[in-house]
């Protein structure tokens, strides 16, 4: 939706990826029918244990917030963002007191109004890095938008070439800080990049949006999406081999009650977004509030957390903005406690423990930190199984995982899925990938449809860990999802589990004594 005018490490786990890992069927397989296991049971995170209530910090998942620059000069176009700094760091931490902790994502609009009809000099280029790189110093990752017209300055008459030349500069950037980006959304196209109300009206002709979408998917680093505003943008597409790469993101999340909300029941797009947000990523947006703007869109009434879960977790929603509807719905959500047993009615994700201290009692949690939590994926682990015989005559130890999603969406990013043997240090004695695509980890079942309802399916992973010989003592075995393609900066997943050890980007499962 629019944006108001008035109111405006060198670890362990990179020297895992350094450790030859001697990948080859053999060491993916399971163990031998009748291997006796050593069980090593975990459980969930639960709101009595340490730092049980605060947010779990995983890549590219959760809550948002919003920051805006004009490439430029790195100056926001909003008045109300003059204390917005150019060192997106310091705005980081502005945001963070202003809406509270909790998120690990940004919008990020960057407005190329001044080089709408002309090549984005390196100036300007410069500056956009240097934005991702302060975001990837903070552990942020950004809801990436391109624009030019921001709906206060006069239109700007870029053409569909304009458009390209521009994606074809912005891509070499882009594919530099990647693991800075959790989605580059299309933009480009009318005010505020939401694809309405351009003055050559591209976003209406089959042919330019063909070309425009062509140009974006083919920059798209490996493993990320881009996103579209409305089903009806996506069905002017005439090249189908694009679509796998785009998913969308709703601007007005208002569950149908105001009427630039498409993602309902009964839209002539809502089949369309069942189907693509399935295993593609989904951000949205509420609308701006009455105490944050006087246009007529500004939205006052609360938005019901029980139905606003529902319909995130149906439409698989990866993230959320923190920013709109900041001073009516959030504060609603903060001091409204749900409890197990209407999450349990409501066919939402329970996470083990989640509703539950140490000893067993009930315990609410509230609206915003359950959201928090589920949005995008959670990854539990159930438990971790070693071969009690221990090492075996090849000279490897089997070994057994079972994780489960808790979330409201799949994982949309490739990882490897590694596990690990480390030495009481927690230094890698090996690892081995065991070549399972954690994009298939589904959650639960879709809240608002006939889907099955039950308790998400374990994934078990196994390996066979090459141990050398006469390594002894105490060991341990590891889980680490590491961003594929920048294992030493890239930021890792952390299960959420209390019974586990999170040491250097790894999952640590289980204690395990070898004999040498």
């Amino acid at each position: 939706m629019p944006l108001p005018r008035r109111h405006l490490l060198t670890t362990a786990l990179g020297a895992a990826a350094a450790v030859p890992l001697g990948v080859s069927p053999a060491l993916a397989v399971p163990a031998r029918t009748g291997t006796v296991w050593h069980r090593v049971p975990h459980r969930g995170i639960r709101p009595d244990d340490p730092d049980g209530r605060a947010p779990l910090t995983n890549p590219r998942r959760g809550f948002r917030y919003e920051m805006s620059y004009n490439a430029v000069d790195l100056t926001s176009p909003w008045e109300n963002e003059q204390d917005h700094s150019p060192d997106a760091a310091r705005t980081l931490d502005l945001l963070e007191r202003r809406y509270g902790r909790g998120a690990h994502l940004t919008q990020l609009y960057f407005y190329l109004w001044d080089f709408a009809t002309s090549e984005i000099p390196r100036s300007a280029l410069d500056n956009i890095e240097r934005v991702l790189r302060a975001l990837r110093g903070r552990g942020y990752a950004a809801v990436l938008r391109f624009a030019y017209d921001d709906g206060v300055r006069e239109q700007r008459r870029y053409t569909v070439q304009d458009i390209r030349r521009h994606i074809g500069q912005l891509a070499p950037v882009i594919a530099r800080n990647s693991d800075a980006v959790a989605v580059w959304q299309a933009g480009f196209l009318g005010d505020w990049g939401e694809w309405h109300g351009s003055y050559h009206a591209h976003e209406t002709y089959p042919d330019a949006v063909t070309a425009i979408m062509t140009t974006l998917v083919n920059a798209l680093p490996p493993g990320l999406h881009t996103q579209l505003r409305q089903a009806a943008h996506r069905e002017l597409i005439t090249d189908t081999a694009l679509l796998d790469r785009i998913g969308f993101h709703n601007d007005y999340v208002t569950l149908g009650e105001g009427e630039w909300d498409y993602y309902v029941p009964g839209n002539p797009g809502w089949p369309t977004y069942l189907d693509v947000t399935r295993d593609r990523m989904t951000d949205g947006e509420m609308p701006w509030d009455k105490g944050q703007s006087t246009d007529p869109y500004a939205w006052s009434t609360v938005i019901p957390p029980l139905t606003a879960a529902r319909r995130l977790q149906t439409l698989r929603f990866d993230s959320l903005s923190l920013v709109h509807n900041a001073t009516v719905t959030l504060p609603a959500w903060r001091t409204t406690d749900l409890t197990e047993t209407q999450i349990g009615e409501a066919h939402l994700p329970l996470s083990d423990g989640y509703f539950r201290d140490r000893a067993g009692r009930a315990v609410p949690r509230t609206a915003f930190e359950y959201l928090r939590d589920h949005l995008g994926y959670r990854i539990e682990i159930r438990e971790a199984r070693y071969a009690a015989a221990g090492v075996g005559r090849d000279g490897r130890l089997p070994v057994e995982v079972d994780v489960v999603n808790r979330g409201f969406a799949p994982p949309k990013h490739p990882r490897p899925v590694r596990l690990l043997l480390l030495d009481a240090a927690g230094r890698p004695v090996s690892a081995v990938d065991t070549r399972a695509d954690w994009r298939g980890w589904q959650p639960r079942g879709r809240t608002e449809t006939d889907d099955d309802h039950g308790v998400p399916a374990p994934t078990t992973l196994r390996a066979r860990l090459p141990v050398p010989r006469g390594t002894r003592g105490v060991h341990h075995l590891g889980l680490a999802l590491p961003d594929p393609d920048f294992p030493d900066r890239g930021l890792p997943v952390r299960c959420a589990n209390a019974s586990t050890r999170w040491a250097d980007g790894v999952n640590v499962l289980a204690r395990v004594e070898l004999s040498g």
